[in-house]
């Protein structure tokens, strides 16, 4: 039975890439809702300008475009900020993407040590079982051989 030496090594990088393939998942999402938040306040202050623009048409006080205009401001400015979190998760998400790529990388190598020591392991079985049948079949020749001698005395 092949035993890989280092499968306690292995299994802890497989443990250490799934952790990075969750965190990783999870900045994801983060960035979506991040994104759609952003869409939101975007749909806000397009939907604020359009009513700006037909309240104007129909007489509006100046106290109100004042206000109006402050609301925009703000909403400008909660936009700026939010593509300012948006860029740090994209940071945040690249750099976790860069660490899962070399946790991968590495459980990868022990991975093919694995394998080679399991081909290895089993092309010795291999010689192993021709070795014992080729000595079986020597054993039965030189047995079918001493037989044969015999009758022929």
């Amino acid at each position: 039975m092949y035993t890989f030496k280092l499968q306690g090594v292995l299994d802890h990088r497989q443990f250490l890439e799934d952790n990075h393939k969750k965190q990783l998942a999870e900045i994801r999402n983060q960035l979506i809702a991040a994104q759609q938040k952003l869409q939101s306040l975007k749909g806000r202050e397009m939907n604020t300008t359009a009513a700006l623009k037909r309240e104007q048409t129909t007489g509006l006080s100046s106290d109100q475009v004042v206000a109006y205009h402050v609301y925009l401001k703000r909403l400008i400015e909660r936009i700026t900020k939010q593509k300012t979190v948006i860029d740090e998760i994209k940071k945040r998400e690249s750099e976790k993407q860069d660490e899962m790529l070399e946790a991968m990388k590495r459980r990868k190598i022990l991975d093919k040590l694995k394998a080679q020591g399991l081909d290895h392991y089993r092309q010795m079985v291999l010689k192993r079982e021709m070795k014992f049948i080729d000595e079986i079949a020597v054993n039965q020749f030189v047995r079918n051989a001493i037989e044969h001698r015999g009758d022929v005395e």
